[in-house]
């Protein structure tokens, strides 16, 4: 969970993805980890994590949220949109793992979903959506997306708090018809997907 608001709209998908997994296979575990609850340190471009351990990793959390990751079998990332981009914490995240993929691809083989929220209707959810999925296939994971109409339902999980009117606005824990049901969809691919592929140990 990338926002610092532990019940905004990105929230709100994610925890309809995870409802979703639970209660179509509940032997799958699932679990939420919100990085605004975490200290992670922003890479300071020293360049240790090409040889060596990060030194921030003594100083914060980011070792314990890779030991989830590495452990994990899919990993979902919702964030809302900043100014066109992901906030800062999701930011400092990403620019942190670098150490994962230097050390042997350490997230190589895992499947990938995005869930993201923004404010306006036009206000970048497909940039971030990309922008996380760059990330993911930098990292060797598989970026997979929900399945539903072939027609009628976006196949990335997106949501914006704008409706039809300028000034018109939805609250972030507002159910969002095509929002919600993406999210659903996402869910319900994790599930498929799960134990068809096992990561490799190389």
């Amino acid at each position: 969970m990338g926002s610092p608001r532990k019940n905004g709209a990105s929230a709100r998908m994610l925890d309809i993805a995870l409802n979703e997994i639970s209660t179509a296979n509940p032997e799958i575990e699932t679990e939420r980890v919100d990085l605004v609850d975490l200290k992670i340190s922003a890479c300071t471009g020293c360049d240790a994590c090409l040889k060596t351990d990060c030194p921030l990793d003594q100083d914060d959390d980011y070792p314990s949220l890779v030991a989830k990751l590495v452990d994990a079998s899919a990993i979902i990332v919702a964030s809302p949109v900043y100014f066109a981009n992901v906030p800062g914490i999701v930011k400092n995240f990403i620019d942190r793992s670098r150490r994962m993929k230097m050390n042997r691809n350490q997230l190589k083989n895992k499947w990938f979903g995005t869930l993201v929220a923004s404010g306006l209707r036009n206000g970048g959810t497909e940039t971030v959506s990309m922008l996380l999925v760059m990330w993911a296939l930098s990292q060797g994971m598989l970026p997979i997306q929900g399945l539903g109409n072939q027609i009628i339902e976006n196949p990335f999980a997106m949501t914006t708090l704008q409706k039809d009117g300028l000034k018109e606005f939805r609250k972030p824990t507002d159910p969002d018809e095509i929002g919600d049901k993406a999210a659903k969809r996402l869910g319900e691919r994790i599930v498929e997907l799960v134990g068809l592929m096992k990561p490799s140990e190389s």
